[in-house]
């Protein structure tokens, strides 16, 4: 069913900042911090949607230069997370991308980080993807190619691929609720429990805010 998912969501627009730039003591006060950011759903009417079209391949440097291409990963059902170092509501959702990343892995679920953003070099985002160890590949989208491709405007949002490479879920990883919490909606858990499963994903689409993908101008 194609619809948006209720609740709370996140603030369209928090500053951003930089881990590395900080001393390591400030790390979790400004993970801390992007808490607060968890306010309100964005509408969803009148937003177009690529949910049931299948994405072409694509390859794509990590902070290394090496190339990682989608069609690697055949089989896979696999995640890719618009992600910025520079965000405090990213940041505060990696500890849930790591977890979903250790529940889901035995299954033949792969997560794919994504850089979007213009202002992000690749070894500013190496520096704090390893302060931060993360536990997947962030690869760099400097041109917005790939979030053009998606529609992704903002940081986090995930898009969830089955292993025909359908996409299947776009939006927000959860509600805004934290893990355990009795109000909390797992949009991700569910897309990846009804792929798996072979039935149709309950909530499609949800729209939030979070940063702005930092484009070229």
């Amino acid at each position: 069913m194609r619809f948006c998912g209720n609740g709370r969501g996140l603030n369209p627009f928090p500053e951003r900042l930089d881990i590395v730039s900080g001393s390591k003591s400030d790390v979790p006060k400004k993970i801390m911090a992007a808490a607060a950011a968890l306010v309100v759903f964005l509408p969803c009417l009148g937003v177009a949607s690529v949910i049931g079209t299948r994405l072409e391949n694509f390859q794509l440097p990590d902070s290394s230069g090496k190339r990682h291409s989608l069609f690697d990963h055949r089989g896979s059902v696999v995640v890719l997370t618009f992600w910025s170092f520079k965000c405090p509501v990213s940041l505060a959702y990696e500890q849930r991308l790591r977890d979903l990343q250790q529940q889901y892995r035995s299954k033949g679920v792969v997560i794919l980080g994504i850089d979007s953003n213009s202002d992000e070099s690749a070894e500013a985002i190496q520096k704090n993807a390893a302060s931060l160890d993360i536990g997947y590949p962030i690869l760099l989208d400097p041109d917005g190619i790939l979030a053009d491709r998606l529609g992704a405007t903002h940081t986090p949002s995930i898009f969830i691929l089955d292993r025909n490479f359908v996409i299947r879920y776009e939006g927000m990883i959860d509600n805004g609720r934290k893990p355990g919490d009795r109000n909390r909606e797992a949009y991700a858990e569910q897309a990846l429990d009804a792929i798996l499963a072979g039935k149709p994903v309950p909530v499609e689409v949800t729209r939030g805010g979070g940063c702005s993908i930092k484009r070229r101008r």
